[in-house]
C-alpha cells in the first residue's frame, strides 16, 4: 500500500520578544525561528476516512490526556483540509511521538505543518495549487505557518509574518526539558503587559558573533514569568551553561524546553551526556539546529 512519511522538527526559538498586545487578546511577537534535527514523525496511508494511532515515547501523554481524540491537532489538521479542498480522499495517520507535550518547541504545529505537506504529497496536491495555505495553515495555530515553512525564519506579529530568516553559521545545541508542562496562557497571564522594543536582527549573513550578540540583548521575553511559575528552568539553564563550550543558552518558546549552543559537535554531545548522566529524569538532546 503507498504510504508518505512526513518529519516534523522541533521549532527552536533562539529569541522571543513580546512588543505588544492586540485589541483581541492575541500578543504580537518578533521571533527568530530554527528548527532542530530532532522531531516527531507521521506515516499517511490512503483511508476512507481519518484515523490516528499514536507511537513513541511520549505518546501516551497525548492518548491518556486526550477527552476524545478527535481534539488531536493532527486529525483536526486533516479534516480541515478535506473540507478546504472539497475531496472525499482521507488517511490513516500514525504518529510517532518523540517530542515532549506542552514544551515550547512547537510539537503539535510542527506535526500540523507535516500533516499539511504529507497529506498534499498523498494526494498530489501541489501546495502552490492551494489558494490562501499559509491563512489557512494560521487558521489551525499561529505556529504552524513557520513550521510549515521549515527554515530558519522571522516570525512576527501573531505568527502570521513568516519572513526568511539570515544565513546561520552551523550550529551545534543541546536540548533539555525537565519533565514539567507550561500553559503557555498562563505565561502570557504572569508577564502582565511587560512589553519589549522590537530590536533590528542581524543582516542576512550572519556570523556567530552577530548571533550571539543578538541573543544577548533580545533573550526571550517568556523565560522570567515562565521561570517564577516552574524554577527548575534556572536549573536547566544552569546545567547548559556549566558545561564545557557553551556559548549561549535560553529557553525556547513559553518552556519548559531550554537550549544550549556549543562551539563544536563534540562539546555538544558531551554536554548532552554528562547532563543526561547527572538528570535522568530529563529529556535531553544533542542535535543541530537550521
Amino acid at each position: 500500500m503507498e504510504h508518505i512519511t512526513e518529519f516534523a522538527p522541533a521549532k527552536i526559538n533562539l529569541s522571543l520578544q513580546v512588543i505588544g498586545q492586540r485589541n483581541d487578546g492575541y500578543h504580537l511577537l518578533k521571533s527568530l525561528v530554527v528548527f532542530a534535527s530532532v522531531g516527531d514523525r507521521l506515516l499517511f496511508e490512503p483511508a476512507s476516512d481519518f484515523s490516528l494511532k499514536v507511537t513513541g515515547p511520549f505518546g501516551d501523554y497525548l492518548v491518556g490526556g486526550a477527552d476524545n481524540p478527535e481534539d488531536n491537532l493532527v486529525l483536526k489538521t486533516g479534516r480541515k483540509l478535506q473540507k478546504l479542498l472539497g475531496v472525499d480522499k482521507a488517511a490513516t495517520v500514525t504518529l510517532e511521538k518523540n517530542l515532549p507535550v506542552a514544551s515550547g518547541i512547537g510539537g503539535g504545529s510542527a506535526d500540523a505543518a507535516a500533516t499539511l505537506r504529507g497529506l498534499m504529497r498523498l494526494w498530489r496536491i501541489e501546495p502552490d495549487h492551494i489558494t490562501g495555505l499559509h491563512d489557512f495553515a494560521l487558521q489551525v495555530g499561529a505556529d504552524v505557518p513557520v513550521c510549515l515553512q521549515g527554515t530558519c525564519s522571522w516570525m512576527e506579529g501573531v505568527g502570521e509574518l513568516v519572513k526568511p530568516g539570515p544565513q546561520l553559521p552551523d550550529l551545534y545545541c543541546v536540548l533539555i526539558n525537565p519533565g514539567c508542562p507550561v500553559s503557555t496562557p498562563r505565561i502570557f497571564r504572569t508577564l502582565n503587559g511587560q512589553f519589549s522594543q522590537a530590536l533590528p536582527g542581524p543582516g542576512p549573513e550572519c556570523s556567530m558573533s552577530d548571533l550571539l550578540g543578538y541573543l544577548n540583548d533580545s533573550g526571550n521575553d517568556l523565560a522570567k514569568p515562565a521561570m517564577q511559575l516552574e524554577p527548575v528552568i534556572i536549573e536547566s539553564i544552569r546545567a547548559l551553561k556549566n558545561r564545557t563550550g557553551c556559548l549561549f543558552a535560553s529557553m525556547s518558546g513559553s518552556g519548559a524546553t531550554c537550549y544550549g549552543l556549543y562551539d563544536n559537535r563534540d562539546t555538544a554531545e558531551n554536554a548532552a551526556i554528562e547532563i543526561g548522566r547527572t538528570h535522568k529524569e530529563w529529556w535531553v538532546q544533542s542535535v543541530i539546529l537550521c
